[in-house]
């Protein structure tokens, strides 16, 4: 048996007026790259706050700093570099007017809290909602509203049982997720490790309980405005296991310029003209009250912003645990993928990649390329979390972005040593990607692919994610549909989920 290794360096990002290959390098340098489209480069970000008096003055205390620059708290530039300050990176001020705020009513929240638990998750959510659907109604909105929640609404009501099921079906979900707790799942998800199957999958615990969270990025949604939920591990100083300022202020600004304004980076090189998409399943309740599963599907265009669309149930079954598309449901969702990109960029993609955490089907397959017949060339990948583990000498694990071959498997390290930042910045051993091509697709180009797609999370300035774009969001996207009716056609654009 031969081992064979391949090194893969640092796939660059482009930025306004040059490129880099970390976000905050790019961005301290040579701006956002909505600079290079010209009037599309915003004027200012403006920024409605929600929340209670006391939460959203420390909020906008923080955010007020990050027009300032702010010292790195890391002795490890390369990796914490100080922040510039808001200007400065995206090339337009921040703005901030009370015009743009909604309060929520501090004794009304109090008392809502006293209530019992599932009570005061529905009131607190109604007032949120009620606010950040004040602030889309106005004539002069902002174009992000971010939500303060104080610790105690996290603390009460963050997450609560969902009471809308039905007994038998909390008792199905409750076996489902013991099995998943108890030998169903890997070592590595065992352990807590990010793996594609822990990020991709759908939880029975996402149906069991309600998430805060979820249900007001639903309620945004539906009134067409974006928001960022923020904590007071973002405004408030000296809390336990709280990044410094510089770090939340990076990550907070990176997604509120994303989210209100336009794209921070995007991926250069070869990729040009493909369309990435992922393919998973989401819980789904019908209106018979049977679970069931549904399928979605995570396409990210290198040219623009992702988006998200939702399929139809897949079939399911005690024998095959695994739902699947039929052809026919393989096809439909891949032509609107495909429709959805030619109405975002006026033309079709050169090239599509497919990427599943599980097999495809004859069927699926054979849908997905009769969909994309007029696309040059199709690709299918299955990605999953491989079973491959190897040790190098000395502290840090395997270079990001090492690649081996044994026989027919190949294994990718998305995650690992950097020696841009001189330093592995994980916290446990890294899990790497095995990649199973369909066909005669070329592994090779799909590693550097996955390697360009890690760093695509435009919700914070991390230089990478263990996870591709097109699979690493699922799980968030797939709970927070199932948030949504049958019938009521959710928000594509991932402004919405992140």
């Amino acid at each position: 048996m031969r081992l064979a290794t391949r090194f893969y360096p640092e796939p660059s990002l482009e930025f306004g007026e040059g490129e880099a290959f970390t976000p905050k390098q790019g961005l301290a340098e040579w701006g956002p790259y909505t600079l290079r489209l010209g009037a599309t480069h915003p004027a200012r970000v403006r920024i409605g706050l929600v929340g209670p008096p006391q939460a959203a003055e420390g909020l906008r205390a923080f955010l007020q700093s990050c027009r300032q620059p702010l010292a790195s708290g890391s002795k490890n530039l390369a990796l914490a570099p100080p922040y510039p300050g808001f200007d400065t990176v995206f090339r337009c001020p921040l703005a901030l007017d009370s015009h743009w705020d909604m309060e929520v009513d501090a004794d009304a929240l109090t008392t809502a809290l006293s209530e019992p638990p599932s009570s005061a998750f529905q009131r607190t959510q109604e007032m949120y909602a009620h606010a950040i659907e004040h602030v889309g109604r106005r004539d002069l909105r902002p174009d992000i509203v971010i939500c303060a929640l104080p610790q105690e609404l996290i603390d009460r009501c963050g997450r609560v049982e969902n009471r809308r099921l039905t007994p038998s079906e909390k008792a199905w979900l409750r076996t489902a997720e013991r099995d998943r707790a108890s030998g169903q799942m890997s070592l590595f998800d065992l352990i807590g490790q990010q793996t594609v199957e822990s990020e991709s999958q759908p939880a029975p615990e996402d149906l069991l309980y309600r998430d805060f969270r979820r249900a007001l990025k639903l309620s945004a949604m539906r009134s067409r405005v974006p928001i960022q939920i923020a904590t007071p591990q973002l405004w408030q100083e000296g809390l336990r296991g709280q990044q410094d300022a510089a770090t939340r202020a990076w990550n907070a600004t990176v997604a509120i310029y994303y989210k209100g304004a336009g794209i921070p980076w995007r991926i250069g090189g070869e990729s040009s003209g493909t369309c990435f998409v992922g393919i998973t399943f989401h819980h789904l309740r019908t209106t018979r009250r049977h679970i069931v599963y549904s399928s979605l599907a995570q396409a990210f265009s290198t040219d623009g912003e992702g988006f998200a669309l939702r399929g139809e149930a897949a079939p399911w079954s005690e024998s095959d645990r695994i739902p699947h598309l039929t052809g026919a449901q393989a096809h439909a969702l891949i032509a609107r993928v495909l429709e959805a990109y030619r109405e975002r960029l006026g033309r079709d993609p050169v090239r599509l990649v497919v990427h599943k955490t599980s097999k495809f089907h004859k069927d699926e397959e054979d849908g997905i390329r009769s969909a994309a017949n007029e696309v040059p060339n199709a690709e299918l990948f299955t990605l999953r979390s491989g079973e491959f583990r190897t040790v190098r000498q000395g502290t840090y694990p395997p270079h990001r972005g090492s690649l081996f071959r044994i026989a027919d498997a190949s294994y990718l390290f998305t995650a690992g040593y950097m020696p841009e930042h001189r330093t592995y910045p994980g916290a446990h051993i890294p899990v790497p990607i095995e990649i199973l091509p369909t066909g005669s697709a070329d592994v090779e180009r799909a590693a550097s692919d996955l390697l360009a797609l890690t760093k695509m999370n435009w919700n914070s300035a991390a230089s990478y994610s263990s996870l591709p774009i097109t699979l690493g969001f699922a799980r968030r996207v797939g709970a927070i549909m199932a948030e949504i009716p049958e019938g009521e056609e959710p928000e594509p654009s991932f402004r919405y989920y992140m």
